[in-house]
């Protein structure tokens, strides 16, 4: 498209018809609170148990199991199951508003503004809130065929560089796609002002996929953990508390902010007592396949390159490896505890085969596991007490060939004392 027809498509859509109202909000939970009955708790080293929730304050969380208070502090604690999610994704929902934040929160959001650079919006898991422009990377405006992923992917093979201004990428009738780089000045139910050229223009909603806004430098706090909605929304938090029923967070963009405990799934917290092996670097990659395909290892996606999937399970954090892969991670004896979920992901299809083998300083740690297509992901956990070396490796299967052999180690990750 030349500049002049760029220029012609936007004053043209700026001209367009004023959109309507938006859909209501969705509505909550009217069941009661969400940790009015037992929770999963998972500890740091994979251990479980149930219970009630009683309080989170600064350094420990209590909960009622079996008949008896059971205090644990905080850097003991894994995980909080609360409810499952609803969708495995919120980016692959369609027609849903997605917000992402610089922190790395996304919100499914019903609605949304934008007025003296601060962002109102409501989304299911905090109600109504304000955070600053600055706190804001990325508005997904999808029509109701199209999904925030969908958009996302169309976004980055147009290669837009740099973060040093906003960007508008408006839909024209025709469905092509036009980026308006400029100065994001408002939004309403009604029309998105943009100033472009010097000049401010307005736009309807309707012609609105993605709001892309500059970065700014900033001080960041590294996030405690983060909460996990049932519509698959994300909010990491620097500081959390529980009591009286009410949960809140604070983060870097909101401050004692109430969660709708009926849109909670879980609860995930960071420890200095464990560290996820896919945010460790491997000091050794060997990997081959049988014919000439190779598939690489990744982190916190299949080797298929998609998020991770066994069953009907989706996995945000471990290491994706295919046949054959051995990687070697150097863990200079610091660690007492690997704990993983292995299995086949679905990108195996029903062909999946492999054997997975874990060794410490080159001596086996666990028996050899057969991962197949179809079965049930297999809890790993071994002591790596003194261990220098750890090494993961995913061979071929009773097969023999390595067609279907996407292994997933899920959770992947090592315990300190």
């Amino acid at each position: 498209m030349t500049r002049r027809c760029f220029i012609c498509c936007f004053i043209m859509l700026c001209g367009a018809a004023v959109a309507g109202g938006q859909s209501p909000a969705a509505g909550t939970s009217a069941e009661g609170s969400a940790f009015d009955r037992d929770v999963e708790v998972v500890v740091v080293d994979g251990r479980k148990f149930t219970g009630r929730l009683v309080s989170i304050s600064k350094s420990e969380a209590v909960f009622k199991s079996a008949g008896r208070l059971r205090k644990l502090p905080l850097r003991d604690l894994w995980r909080i199951r609360v409810a499952p999610k609803k969708q495995d994704e919120l980016m692959n929902r369609q027609g849903r508003k997605v917000l992402v934040l610089t922190s790395g929160g996304i919100l499914g959001v019903e609605k949304i503004s934008l007025s003296d650079d601060k962002i109102s919006l409501e989304s299911e898991m905090i109600g109504k809130a304000t955070v600053d422009m600055s706190s804001v990377a990325t508005i997904y405006f999808p029509k109701r065929s199209q999904q925030a992923a969908g958009l996302e992917k169309r976004c980055a093979k147009m290669n837009i560089r740099g973060d040093k201004q906003d960007y508008l990428i408006a839909e024209d009738g025709k469905g092509n796609w036009i980026p308006v780089p400029g100065v994001l000045k408002s939004i309403d139910p009604r029309k998105v002002k943009f100033q472009f050229n010097q000049t401010d223009r307005t736009v309807s909603p309707e012609f609105v996929r993605i709001i892309r806004l500059a970065r700014i430098p900033g001080k960041s706090t590294e996030p405690r953990g983060r909460i996990v909605g049932v519509d698959g929304s994300v909010l990491p938090f620097t500081s959390i508390k529980f009591s009286a029923s009410k949960l809140s967070v604070s983060t870097d963009d909101l401050k004692d902010a109430e969660v709708n405990l009926s849109a909670v799934a879980e609860v995930r917290f960071r420890s200095d007592r464990f560290a996820y092996l896919s945010d460790l670097k491997p000091v050794k990659v060997a990997q081959s396949g049988l014919f000439d395909l190779v598939f690489p290892y990744r982190r916190d996606r299949s080797s298929a390159g998609r998020p991770m999937r066994m069953g009907k399970v989706t996995y945000a954090k471990g290491i994706g490896m295919h046949s054959r892969c051995e990687l070697t991670y150097d863990l200079g004896g610091k660690f007492i505890t690997f704990a993983a979920i292995a299995g086949i992901d679905q990108a195996g299809g029903d062909r999946g085969n492999a054997t997975l083998k874990i060794l410490g300083d080159r001596k086996d740690l666990i028996k050899p596991l057969n991962l197949t297509s179809g079965a049930k992901p297999t809890p790993v956990r071994c002591d790596v007490t003194g261990v220098k070396q750890l090494t993961i490796l995913v061979d071929f299967g009773a097969d023999g060939i390595d067609v279907g052999d996407h292994v997933d180690l899920a959770e992947a990750r090592l315990i300190k004392k």
